[in-house]
């Protein structure tokens, strides 16, 4: 009607034959379920359900078996507010925060169990804020924080049984000051020294933990 789709459609892919989507729609604008299939087949890729005369859709995307593959919403055609990701089992993988089609808020990453293994921030699809990791019996596996995406102030990866396997700070993603790397036993393997986003040799090293009264035990490399 003047060059405006109304009513149920069916765009059908000319090379196959089969429906690429149904749906219908007011005024050029897509209302109530949508339906989109794989190319070629009659497997359901996503569920979109619009609302607000098209401004708003809750959509549903699937794995060719069928399975869920993500779930959220999108405003004004971006992704908005909270989207979940799974796994080919259905298994939920991921959570992620949007505002206006960019990540805002916290991300958080599970395992297979259903375990909480990473949780990060977000501002304006730039991480921002405190980072950890997990591992599935809930011990910090890393911690540390960014700043506008990079890396900032202290950062710590550990074994399992809680020793740090490395540690140090880090400004403006770059590392910063003493480094120490650790076996699982606790004792020290390396260290390093980093002074304006270089790292120091061993004798600009040495030179440094004796002007600041720094020690280690003697089997330390």
């Amino acid at each position: 009607d003047k060059g405006l789709k109304q009513g149920y459609w069916e765009k059908i892919d000319t090379e196959t034959g089969k429906i690429s989507y149904k749906g219908t729609f007011k005024n050029n604008k897509p209302q109530d379920i949508f339906s989109y299939y794989y190319k070629g087949t009659d497997s359901l890729r996503s569920k979109s359900e619009f609302r607000q005369d098209g401004k708003v859709a809750y959509v549903s995307m699937y794995y060719v078996s069928g399975k869920i593959q993500a779930k959220g919403k999108y405003v004004n055609e971006v992704k908005d507010s909270l989207w979940n990701f799974y796994d080919g089992k259905g298994v939920l993988l991921s959570t992620e925060i949007y505002l206006n089609g960019k990540k805002n808020g916290a991300s958080k990453v599970y395992d297979e169990k259903g375990a909480l293994i990473e949780e990060k921030f977000y501002k304006n699809d730039l991480l921002e804020g405190a980072y950890k990791q997990f591992y599935g019996d809930k011990k910090t596996k890393a911690e540390g924080a960014y700043l506008a995406g990079e890396y900032t102030g202290k950062c710590s990866w550990y074994y399992p049984n809680g020793i740090a396997a490395a540690e140090g700070f880090y400004e403006k993603g770059t590392k910063k000051g003493v480094w120490l790397y650790k076996e699982q036993s606790g004792k020290i393997k390396e260290k390093e020294v980093w002074q304006n986003g270089k790292q120091l040799n061993q004798k600009e090293m040495d030179a440094f933990f004796k002007s600041k009264n720094i020690t280690f035990p003697a089997d330390t490399k």
